[in-house]
């Protein structure tokens, strides 16, 4: 996600804006996380604006509870572990070790001196961008216990972000809570009186204390405190950076999945739920052997998948234009072809086919042709979001992936504006 925007040129001002996994944490770059003890992809530099000694990040060791990860889409199953019972069992003395290593590897976080101004762009646009780096918190936590979670997030983009500290003009970031926007968490808590609990709300964290600027390049870091469930759970919550008065970096989402205890559901259970848990909620409480169904609403260009009302999935589409249009109404999945190839010329190769008339349209990945090199498939993937097909309603092949393991033949379809 970007925000395009002119500066002014006096620069006196905040400039004006144009513009769903699974384990403890997620990452946004097109796989999803495993439970994975990982050190991150580049050095984190905690954003300054002076002179400032750059902070040393020494390498998570395997052994310690502490779980570092950078971001994800596109689920599997079967990326998500479960601690061993000697791992959940490990006594204080050893907890409170893990926790004093995790305090001394932690960047550490330096005044700064409040510098205003805005780069000079020349001719380019101002642009506002996002990327989460990565997520520390430990895997589970007893019933009641405080905990802490510390999130990276990176400058992306070539403007400033500022601290709400700061007396300069110019873009305050926050950390807030999605899906849906703005909810109440369960677990952000501003009450819990911790020296580095930045959370100001049930909903938002600020910065932490002493990162007055985030040139673009630089990563800032936001910590908050929560309070574990009372009792054995596993909690999913949404989390994405988000200006000010403005939206959301939705490239820079994640998820973070908060066990406390060990609850009564096997391995096997709990990963099949964690597949489907598409908003922020209580996992054990995910109803996985409801009625499936497919929802395509074609003036949205949107297509859900769904147990009973929950929607599981939301994908963006592209049905049939104008003179080809998608047919609307209810169907059902008649069939499904791993690939399907168009009997008529041009013979398009339609991946992960469900067809749902006598006719044969259906739902499929992106279609390509075989000897354009890739040219029609290319074009069609610019096309998501806008009805140009021939009546079939295409998918991102990720979303088409998912779409075909989700249903089964015979499963009900409804079609509409």
């Amino acid at each position: 996600m970007s925000v395009v925007l002119s500066l002014p040129d006096n620069s006196s001002g905040l400039p004006s804006a144009q513009q769903v996994m699974y384990n403890s944490v997620l990452h946004a770059n097109g796989s999803d996380m495993g439970t994975l003890v990982i050190t991150p992809r580049e050095p984190i530099k905690i954003a300054k604006a002076i002179t400032v000694k750059k902070p040393k990040i020494t390498p998570v060791k395997e052994d310690e509870k502490n779980v570092v990860t950078d971001a994800v889409e596109g689920d599997t199953a079967e990326e998500v572990a479960e601690p061993t019972i000697e791992a959940v069992t490990k006594d204080a003395a050893e907890k409170e070790e893990g926790a004093a290593k995790a305090a001394a590897e932690e960047p550490a976080v330096v005044a700064e001196e409040d510098v205003c101004g805005f780069p000079d762009l020349g001719d380019a646009v101002g642009e506002y961008k996002a990327q989460l780096i990565t997520v520390r918190k430990e895997f589970r936590y007893e019933e009641s216990e405080e905990f802490r979670v510390k999130v990276y997030i990176k400058n992306n983009g070539n403007m400033p972000w500022f601290s709400p500290d700061s007396k300069c003009p110019g873009a305050r970031v926050y950390l807030g809570t999605t899906r849906d926007d703005g909810r109440e968490s369960m677990f952000l808590d501003p009450s819990i009186e911790k020296p580095d609990n930045s959370a100001i709300s049930k909903t938002t964290v600020r910065m932490d204390v002493g990162q007055m600027r985030v040139d673009a390049g630089e990563i800032v870091s936001f910590t908050f405190w929560a309070k574990a469930d009372e009792d054995p759970s596993v909690y999913r919550e949404f989390f994405a950076p988000y200006i000010e008065g403005g939206d959301y970096f939705r490239d820079a989402e994640f998820k973070i999945d908060i066990y406390t205890g060990v609850t009564n559901e096997s391995a096997p259970e709990l990963r099949k739920k964690l597949l489907y848990v598409y908003r922020s909620m209580e996992v054990n409480d995910m109803q996985i052997d409801g009625n499936r169904s497919v929802d395509i609403d074609l003036s949205e260009q949107k297509l859900q998948l769904k147990i009973d009302d929950y929607v599981v999935r939301e994908f963006p589409i592209s049905s049939g234009k104008a003179g080809t249009p998608t047919p609307t109404g209810n169907f059902r999945v008649m069939l499904k072809n791993e690939v399907r190839i168009a009997h008529e010329s041009p013979h398009y190769i339609m991946p992960k086919f469900q067809m749902f008339t006598a006719m044969g349209a259906g739902l499929h990945a992106l279609p390509s042709l075989g000897n354009d090199g890739g040219v029609f498939w290319t074009e069609a993937r610019n096309h998501m979001g806008r009805p140009v097909s021939h009546g079939c309603v295409r998918m991102l092949p990720e979303d088409a992936d998912f779409a075909f393991e989700f249903t089964a033949v015979g499963d009900p379809i409804y079609i509409h504006w």
